[in-house]
């Protein structure tokens, strides 16, 4: 069994990327919010964003030199290492110029990778060496001289030149490095089972922009909570609404220990997101005291919602990026309201595909529906 299998042991060994060349302000606040969900070992940011990411993450924040392309000057490319120490980068990963290994140019390369080091003084920094457009006795060359220079990390890819890294590649690092220098593997790694086989195979860290759905999937597969299992109630929710809008119901089931608590509900005209929602309050608003809660739901609206649209609605006074206000917002802010009090993941069920409390939940709310349109 891998011992990545805890969301700390395998969040501490994720860097957590954001180095789009390209993007919205909506893009970087969403990925300041994940970084701070779940327990990364580091995340990787451009350089003009260090500062904004220091004052929000609180553990170690990664930048880029000579990135993606690493042909710059030398003296161009030491100047930005320094600045990007100076600007409060604890660590920085540069691109070794490329063109010194195609042409075994050993003189040239070992002198950026001296004056590197010599310039990073005792921070950690991590070589570029772009392993899915290298022949391996390319890389065994470069490999010898960011060992003996002191290179912290060799990284495999930037990303940008569209091929992955493989495993293939990872197990050769491996074998050259000795133990001599750590390895990061980057490039196409985007899912948990790729990032699990990577560190299987001898990498020391995973840098990835996928780093919040890797520990999203790992959550959700094992239905890990950060507590004791004995301490998390599981909250089974479902909303309904028989003509969308129109007559609606909710229905829950609460499991907190060996007991079980069904509730349910509804109104005479709503929709099936105004339902759905509704039940995850009504769920939370049953405790009084502050809980750990896993609450199961086959609803992307309220899934998404919660974890990743919620935070950036509250910076926003709950309007979306077109300045209008969302929709639903009083049951949003509610919601909102008792994420607060209460210590609550979310995981998704499949609708529909047999699971015994949700096929429960989707029966009760049903029910609750239909007698709100016998009585109207």
């Amino acid at each position: 069994m891998s011992p990545y299998l805890k969301l700390e042991e395998l969040g501490k060994r994720i860097e957590y990327t954001f180095l789009k060349h390209i993007f919205e302000r909506k893009d970087w606040e969403l990925f300041l919010e994940r970084a701070k969900t779940y327990p990364f070992r580091s995340i990787c940011v451009p350089p003009h964003l260090i500062k904004e990411a220091k004052r929000v993450f609180p553990k170690k924040v990664v930048s880029v030199a000579g990135f993606p392309l690493g042909f710059q000057l030398l003296e161009t490319k030491l100047k930005e290492i320094e600045d990007l120490f100076k600007e409060s980068a604890e660590e920085v990963d540069f691109v070794i110029n490329l063109s010194f290994v195609k042409a075994r140019n050993k003189e040239a390369l070992l002198r950026e990778l001296e004056l590197v080091r010599k310039i990073s003084k005792d921070k950690v920094i991590k070589a570029i060496i772009e392993t899915p457009w290298l022949r391996p006795e390319e890389i065994e060359f470069v490999i010898s001289l960011l060992m003996a220079t002191g290179i912290d990390y060799v990284k495999t890819s930037t990303g940008f030149w569209g091929k992955a890294t493989t495993l293939e590649e990872i197990i050769f690092l491996k074998k050259l490095s000795q133990g001599r220098i750590k390895i990061k593997a980057s490039g196409g790694i985007r899912d948990l089972d790729t990032a699990l086989a990577f560190l299987d195979a001898g990498a020391d860290l995973i840098g990835t922009s996928s780093g919040y759905e890797i520990l999203r999937e790992l959550e959700t597969k094992s239905g890990e909570f950060p507590s004791p299992k004995d301490e998390v109630v599981d909250i089974y929710v479902d909303g309904c609404s028989l003509g969308n809008p129109g007559p609606g119901g909710y229905g829950i089931i609460i499991k907190d220990g060996n007991s079980e608590i069904v509730l349910s509900g509804g109104e005479p005209y709503t929709t099936n997101n105004r339902m759905e929602l509704l039940a995850v309050i009504k769920a939370l608003a049953y405790f009084k005291e502050p809980k750990k809660i896993r609450i199961h739901s086959d609803s992307e609206y309220v899934i998404k919602g919660a974890t990743e649209w919620l935070p950036i609605w509250v910076k926003r006074g709950f309007k979306g990026a077109n300045g209008k206000t969302i929709k639903n917002e009083d049951l949003w802010r509610e919601l909102a309201r008792w994420l607060k009090i209460h210590q609550v993941i979310f995981s998704k069920v499949l609708a529909h595909a047999g699971h015994p409390e949700n096929e429960r939940v989707d029966r009760i709310a049903k029910g609750e529906a239909k007698k709100w349109r016998k009585n109207s």
